[in-house]
């Protein structure tokens, strides 16, 4: 698995792949991010529209563009902690549909007393 490969544990893997939401196909991202996925994807040799493709994007980026996100994703010990430390870059991707239902969501766990 790519994200085990860049040195992350199974937990901090598991952390971002669950924040990701990633489901094969389009990621539902905003349009400047999907291009940069598209262009990444291109030059390396990878499929955009797989997951697999995806996942090397993702770790690319968070071992160059975004360093201080991956950075604190190798010191999250816990799946919670990892899925906390990635968020605000999960958020930065996703388009504002996708925002919404993921505070939708946030807030239901709270009110349910998880989280």
């Amino acid at each position: 698995m790519t994200l085990l490969d860049q040195d992350w544990t199974e937990e901090q893997a598991q952390g971002l792949l669950d924040s990701l939401n990633l489901d094969g196909g389009t990621p539902k991202w905003k349009l400047e991010h999907l291009r940069r996925l598209r262009d990444w994807c291109s030059v390396h040799g990878e499929d955009s529209a797989t997951i697999d493709g995806q996942l090397e994007f993702i770790a690319y980026e968070l071992c160059n563009g975004f360093q201080a996100v991956g950075t604190a994703l190798k010191r999250a010990k816990t799946v919670e902690e990892a899925r906390e430390v990635v968020e605000p870059y999960v958020q930065r991707l996703s388009a504002p549909e996708m925002q919404s239902e993921q505070g939708r969501l946030s807030s239901s766990s709270t009110a349910d007393g998880v989280g």
